[in-house]
């Protein structure tokens, strides 16, 4: 009988849950922030509209992969409602890659080719930067292309000579063995140059462009959300809160954890910022702002 009366009382306690009047609008609302949002600050923060049919063609004609420059910059989002609080909208921002990033193959590829526009970043090589690394790197393919063909009379001798049983002298010391021999430190020596033309046309990268901060991105979207977080169904004393990651990297590019980053807006704001009365400077100014750290 005890058994019963706590059922019965545990029914009782469920049936008197309270669930918010305006859950569905809610709920419908988020959707719409959510693809709202993600399209807009995509748009806003990539800028790849253009430059992605270019990246795409780069990686046609270089025969490259070039993924991690085509990638969405915004990797995450999810909104979800606090009763009481707010909503809650996470984001997680890839980081974009920089010049850094570019791998040493693409550069010999563009010296080959002619082609020195790189879409996606904030400046560019001229041709003339190039003239050294494309001396280097035809010399090299020669050396490589004469190379092969030593390779070939080798076996053909080898062969020759393992036919006719006169395999006393080791066929390394003839004179196509030095030729190959010769053909291979030359390979070594061009190859140690062009590595370092390489490195000579990144740093001037680097110094040429503008990288972008984490201070850009966060201010992309507290203007993204004046722009278009509507938040009709949202009760006027809860707020808009952003949780935003980021991935972290050291100099060398390498991925050391991931900072996020909390927006505590208050709905009033949001509504003033959207009519014009503030901007997005003095939004992110009025909102309760902390971040942690994980790896």
């Amino acid at each position: 009988m005890k058994t019963l009366v706590f059922f019965a009382a545990a029914l009782a306690a469920g049936a008197q849950a309270r669930e918010p009047e305006n859950l569905a609008a809610l709920v419908d609302e988020m959707a719409v922030l959510e693809r709202v949002l993600g399209a807009a600050l995509e748009s806003e923060m990539s800028g790849l509209a253009a430059s992605r049919d270019d990246l795409r063609a780069l990686s046609y004609q270089t025969r490259m992969e070039l993924e991690h420059w085509l990638q969405e910059r915004v990797r995450a989002i999810e909104a979800e409602y606090l009763v009481r609080q707010g909503i809650l909208v996470s984001l997680q921002f890839s980081r974009r890659p920089s010049a850094r990033d570019l791998p040493s193959a693409l550069f010999t590829t563009l010296a080959r080719t002619g082609e020195t526009r790189l879409p996606g970043l904030n400046a560019s090589l001229q041709p003339d930067d190039f003239a050294g690394l494309k001396v280097q790197v035809v010399e090299l393919d020669e050396v490589r292309r004469q190379y092969a063909q030593l390779l070939e009379q080798w076996h053909v001798e080898l062969r020759d000579a393992s036919k006719g049983g006169n395999l006393d002298r080791p066929i390394d010391s003839g004179p196509i063995g030095r030729e190959i021999g010769a053909s291979q430190a030359k390979q070594r020596e061009l190859q140690t140059a062009i590595d370092k033309e390489v490195r000579r046309l990144r740093d001037l990268l680097v110094e040429m462009t503008d990288e972008p901060s984490t201070d850009d991105s966060h201010g992309v979207l507290m203007q993204t959300v004046c722009d278009y977080a509507m938040l009709k169904s949202l009760p006027d004393e809860e707020h808009l809160t952003l949780k935003v990651g980021q991935d972290k990297a050291g100099q060398d590019g390498r991925r050391t954890g991931r900072q996020w980053t909390y927006y505590v807006l208050a709905k009033q704001d949001v509504v003033d910022c959207r009519h014009g009365s503030i901007d997005a400077e003095e939004l992110r100014e009025r909102a309760y702002v902390y971040s942690r750290e994980r790896p």
